[in-house]
């Protein structure tokens, strides 16, 4: 019931001007007013009752012991993983992406870094190998046979690579 803020007596709602009056002091009170402050007064009231309904039916933790806390936990990861496993994985692989990216970005700057030496390596390489070819030339077409078969997978290149180039055209 709503009282009067004055004098605590029952207000009486006049509809066609959305005011409450009260019949004792005659005063007139604007209807959102009241009904606002009403229904913070009930919301407080209910507020309470529930903090007493829900201490009522708070139960006394049992002590568990280490192993069981441990089993808890470990059902509660597998549980919380399988419940966010897409996440997860993606996350992972995202992770995994931009660890190959930062690699690669440190490889790009070391290689510009030690350009000089990069290149003459490739170049070393690259000699290496045409006096390979030549070196297998060479031994295809003289007139000796090798004693070891094995020296036409891994032929020497011992000997400079404009000696191989003459016999090579020979």
């Amino acid at each position: 019931m709503l009282r009067c803020p004055n004098c605590g007596y029952l207000l009486v709602l006049l509809p066609k001007r959305n005011k409450y009056k009260c019949s004792r002091c005659g005063g007139l009170f604007p209807q959102k007013e009241i009904d606002n402050k009403e229904f913070r007064e009930w919301d407080e009231r209910q507020r309470l009752q529930d903090v007493e309904n829900i201490k009522s039916e708070k139960k006394p933790k049992i002590k568990l012991s280490e192993e069981e806390k441990i089993k808890r936990a470990k059902e509660s990861r597998e549980k919380n993983y399988y419940k966010n496993r897409d996440k997860i994985l993606v996350r992972k692989k995202e992770y995994r992406r931009e660890i190959k990216e930062r690699e690669n970005v440190r490889r790009k700057a070391y290689r510009y870094q030690e350009i000089e030496r990069t290149r003459q390596l490739s170049r070393i390489h690259w000699l290496r190998q045409r006096q390979k070819a030549l070196a297998l030339g060479w031994l295809k077409n003289t007139e000796e046979k090798a004693y070891n078969a094995n020296i036409f997978i891994s032929p020497p290149t011992s000997l400079p690579y404009h000696l191989l180039s003459q016999f090579y055209q020979n």
